[in-house]
Order: structure tokens, then C-alpha cells, then sequence
């Protein structure tokens, strides 16, 4: 039993009210639930656990560490999720140190499945998913935690393997523990597509490129065969697509991209990679379109990640340099049936001019 299943009925208003602003996907109004639940069960881990997660989805970083410390302090041998997040909120060692702990938590959580009787088939993907995703956190589910979600075991190891690349690269067994996190994933789930994609970076990390693509392609491949649902996140789809040009498979690439503006034509990403790939073959008209699909997204829902508007303007500003430059020798070489890259709301604002 829970602590959910014990709630004041005030505070299960409030729980009530929030997930229902979750449903409508009002992350910041949901937070503010979960803040007044908090106040009024102070020590109830699944609420300090569920506001957590909101905080790390909406950028309350700051106020996220607070109440991991407090659901660490209160109950330190339960939930592994927010040993993750904590982990996330770190760096260096003490990050690492908290990843350890959740993963402790996590084969504890496994062996009683194990025990259980429980299909281990899908605890597996997600724990190789764990040690995989851990570069990045696709999209928790800022729900209650009490009970450990798997999906969010999936993003460990990665950030294991992050952190190692990152914060912990000049360590002498950085490259070492990369290979053994990911080892280890490989046991658990071997069909799994971000246990590729961090096969394929490590790999370009050594200097490997025909391993890398190897990868690149073993993952890419394993998403195509799954159906949208499962398939992994934008985030990491997008990172398939930046391997693809990273190892030269430019028309590869472009088809990826475009599935992916299929699926989603407001990911900033996609229109960056895909603008970034246009540049480098020259089709700089094309390019241009694409960076400023990118660029009106990023004015309409908000600047959220300001490493990566730089980016985009940087990019901006080099394409803009050079289709002046070259606009009449495309104009030549390609004619006017230039495919036109748009989003869902700018066709929709582009008049009809058929007869």
C-alpha cells in the first residue's frame, strides 16, 4: 500500500486536480497543486516525489533539488526515480554517486519482480533504456513515483554515460565505464534503439567511425520496425538523425528528418538538423527556409534552452551570408520546383492561388 491511498481528502483534491492539468498538459498549473499538497502533507513522499518531477519538467531546478533531498532524507531506500533526478541535478561525483544509488534501488526493485513471477521482458527494455538514456530525460512522467515506473528507469545508464563524457572525461576509466554501462545495457535489451545511439556516440568518441555507423544504422533500423507509441522520443530520434550526418549519410538523414516533421512539425530540433544538413550540401535557399521554420517556433512557444537558439541564430546568420551569394546558380541548376519546407501553421496561412 501506498501513501497515496491514505491522502486527506483535501490533498486528494489537489492530486485530483493535478493530474488533470497534467492530462491537458498545464505542467506549471499542475505544479501549483502539487506546492499546496506538499504544504498540507509535508512528509508524504509520493507528493515531494510527483512535485519533483513537475519542477525538473519546467526548469525549477533549484526548488527540484530541495525536495529530492527531502524524499531522500524522509525515505532514502525507496522510489529510484529520484536518485535519477537528483542525479540529474548534480554533477561531477556526487551526480554519479546518486545514479549508483538509484541503480542499487532499481536491481532491488528487479529482483522482487523476479521473485514475484512479473514478466521481466519489459523491465529489462526499460533498465536498458535507463542505462541508455541517461544523457537526457525524455519526457518524465511528472505522475506519482511511489510506485518505481520502469520508463523511467530507461534513462540511466545514459546519464552514467553522460556524465563520464562530460563532467568525468578526463577520469583515467572514463572510456572504461562508458563500455561497461553500456555492456550491461546490451545484456538486458539488446533490440533497444537508444542502447545504439550511445553505442554510435561512444563509438565517434574513439575515433571509430565504420563502428559508429554500424550503430547509427542498428538503431535507426530498430525504430522504423516499431510502431509510433513505442518508438523513442523526439529527443533521441533527433539524435539519430544528427548520426546520420555526423557519419556522412546525408540522404538518409533528410528521410529520417522528414519522418520526423511528420510526426512532429513544431520540434525545434528537426528544423535545426535539417537546416544544418541543407547548409552543408549547398542548398542554401532550402536551408534558409527550414532554419526559419525553426526560428519562428522558437518566437511563438518561448526561448527554452538558450544554448540552442544560439545555435539556431548562428546558424541563421551563416546561411544568410550565402544565398545572396548563391540563390541564382541554385535558381539555374534547380528550376522552380524547389521543394517548399513549411510547418502545419504556415501552410495553413499561405493563400491558394490555384485557378
Amino acid at each position: 500500500m501506498t501513501e497515496t491511498t491514505q491522502l486527506d481528502p483535501k490533498v486528494q483534491k489537489l492530486v485530483e486536480h493535478a493530474a488533470d492539468c497534467i492530462s491537458k498538459l498545464d505542467l506549471e498549473a499542475a505544479l501549483k497543486f502539487y506546492e499546496k499538497a506538499v504544504t498540507l502533507a509535508p512528509d508524504n513522499t509520493d507528493i515531494i516525489d510527483a512535485a519533483s518531477e513537475l519542477c525538473i519538467q519546467v526548469g525549477r531546478s533549484e526548488d527540484a533539488l530541495k525536495l529530492c533531498s527531502r524524499s531522500i532524507e524522509l525515505r532514502p531506500d525507496e522510489n529510484p526515480a529520484k536518485y535519477m533526478n537528483l542525479g540529474q541535478l548534480l554533477a561531477g561525483h556526487e551526480s554519479v554517486a546518486a545514479f549508483s544509488k538509484g541503480m542499487e534501488l532499481m536491481h532491488k526493485e528487479l529482483n522482487q519482480a523476479q521473485q514475484a513471477g512479473q514478466d521481466l521482458k519489459t523491465i529489462k527494455q526499460k533498465i536498458c533504456s535507463g542505462y541508455c538514456s541517461l544523457t537526457e530525460m525524455s519526457q518524465p512522467n511528472p505522475a506519482f513515483a511511489s510506485q518505481f515506473d520502469y520508463g523511467q528507469v530507461q534513462r540511466i545508464i545514459t546519464r552514467f554515460i553522460h556524465r563520464y563524457m562530460t563532467d568525468l572525461c578526463d577520469e583515467e576509466n572514463a572510456e572504461q565505464k562508458c563500455e561497461e554501462f553500456l555492456s550491461n545495457a546490451t545484456r538486458e535489451c539488446e533490440d533497444s534503439p537508444e542502447l545504439w545511439v550511445q553505442w554510435a556516440n561512444l563509438r565517434l568518441c574513439q575515433c571509430r567511425p565504420e563502428d559508429a555507423k554500424t550503430a547509427t544504422f542498428k538503431a535507426v533500423e530498430l525504430n522504423n520496425a516499431m510502431e509510433e507509441p513505442e518508438k523513442p522520443s523526439l529527443e533521441v530520434r533527433t539524435n539519430m538523425m544528427k548520426l546520420l550526418i555526423e557519419i556522412d549519410e546525408g540522404e538518409k538523414a533528410e528521410e529520417f528528418g522528414k519522418g520526423l516533421l511528420a510526426v512532429d512539425d513544431q520540434y525545434v530540433e528537426t528544423w535545426y538538423l535539417l537546416a544544418l544538413l541543407l547548409y552543408n550540401q549547398k542548398k542554401f535557399s532550402d536551408a534558409q527556409e527550414a532554419i526559419q521554420s525553426a526560428i519562428k517556433i522558437l518566437e511563438t512557444e518561448g526561448i527554452q534552452d538558450e544554448e540552442q537558439a544560439e545555435r539556431i541564430q548562428e546558424l541563421s546568420d551563416e546561411i544568410d551570408k550565402n544565398v545572396g551569394e548563391h540563390e541564382d546558380e541554385e535558381m539555374d541548376e534547380e528550376g522552380n520546383d524547389e521543394e517548399q519546407w513549411m510547418t502545419d501553421d504556415e501552410e495553413e496561412s499561405t493563400p491558394d492561388l490555384a485557378p
